[in-house]
C-alpha cells in the first residue's frame, strides 16, 4: 500500500510538472509575440522601409535615394521621371497605388558647385499629382513655389496604353512622339496656376484657364517693378495694371 501510494504521489507529480511546463510555456510565447508586436528600439539603422496593410499593400515607404521605388499606378510599376536620387517618403492608397511623396536631395561637388531641392506632392486615387509644392538652390539661385494642375484620368484603357508606349520609348524623340498620338490626355494634362518665386527671385502669381493658358499674371521683380496682366488666349496682353510705359 505504501509504494501504491508513493507512485500516486509520483503520478501526480509528473501531472503537475508537465501542467507548469505548459502553463510557463503559454506566458512564455505570450510574450514572445507580445515583444514581436511591440518592440521598442532607440536606434533603428535600415536603407529602406517598406509599410505594408494587412493584405500585403504597400501603405508606405520610407528609402534612401540608393532604393528609391518606381512609381505604381494602376498596380504595376512604371518608369519614374525625375526623384529616383533623392531621399524620401513615398504614399501608397488603399488600392496600393502611389498617390503622393516627400523627396528631398542635396549635393555640393567635388568644384564647390551645389544644387538642392525638396518637393512635396499631392496625387489623388485616379491621377498623378493635382498640388505640388517645391523649393530648391542650384548655386546660390533659389526658388520656392506651389503648383496645380488638371490631370487625366490614369484608369482608363487608353492611358494604360499611353503609358505603356512611353515605358518603351527610349529617347526624347520617341516619348515626344507618343505624347502627340494621344492629344485628348495630353490636353487634359494642364497646369491651371503656380504662385511662388523663380531663380531670377522674381515673385509671380499665374492662373489658367482650363486650356492651360496663361489669363493672369502677377508679379514683383526684385528691384521692386509691379504688374498685373491680363490675357488673351493666344498669350497677347489685353490690360496691365499699371499700364506699359509707351
Amino acid at each position: 500500500m505504501q509504494v501504491k501510494a508513493v507512485r500516486r504521489e509520483l503520478r501526480l507529480l509528473r501531472y503537475y510538472a508537465l501542467a507548469m511546463t505548459l502553463i510557463a510555456g503559454a506566458f512564455l510565447l505570450g510574450a514572445v509575440d507580445e515583444a514581436h508586436r511591440n518592440a521598442t528600439f532607440d536606434t533603428l539603422t535600415v536603407h529602406r522601409i517598406d509599410v505594408m496593410d494587412r493584405e500585403g499593400k504597400l501603405a508606405m515607404i520610407i528609402t534612401s535615394h540608393d532604393d528609391f521605388p518606381p512609381p505604381i499606378i494602376n498596380g504595376k510599376a512604371m518608369h519614374r521621371n525625375g526623384g529616383a536620387d533623392a531621399n524620401g517618403i513615398i504614399f501608397y492608397n488603399q488600392r496600393g497605388d502611389e498617390q503622393g511623396a516627400l523627396d528631398w536631395s542635396g549635393r555640393i561637388a567635388s568644384d564647390g558647385s551645389y544644387t538642392s531641392a525638396n518637393t512635396l506632392s499631392y496625387d489623388s486615387v485616379t491621377t498623378d499629382q493635382m498640388l505640388q509644392v517645391d523649393n530648391g538652390n542650384d548655386n546660390g539661385k533659389t526658388y520656392a513655389f506651389m503648383i496645380g494642375w488638371n490631370r487625366p484620368n490614369m484608369h482608363t484603357p487608353e492611358f494604360a496604353r499611353l503609358m505603356a508606349e512611353l515605358q518603351n520609348a527610349t529617347t526624347a524623340g520617341a516619348r515626344q512622339a507618343v505624347l502627340a498620338r494621344y492629344p485628348d490626355l495630353v490636353s487634359a494634362n494642364v497646369t491651371r496656376y503656380l504662385f511662388g518665386y523663380d531663380q531670377t527671385n522674381t515673385a509671380q502669381v499665374m492662373l489658367a484657364d482650363g486650356k492651360g493658358k496663361p489669363r493672369i499674371k502677377m508679379f514683383v521683380t526684385p528691384d521692386g517693378q509691379a504688374a498685373l496682366q491680363f490675357l488673351d488666349a493666344n498669350g497677347t496682353v489685353v490690360a496691365q495694371y499699371p499700364p506699359a510705359k509707351p
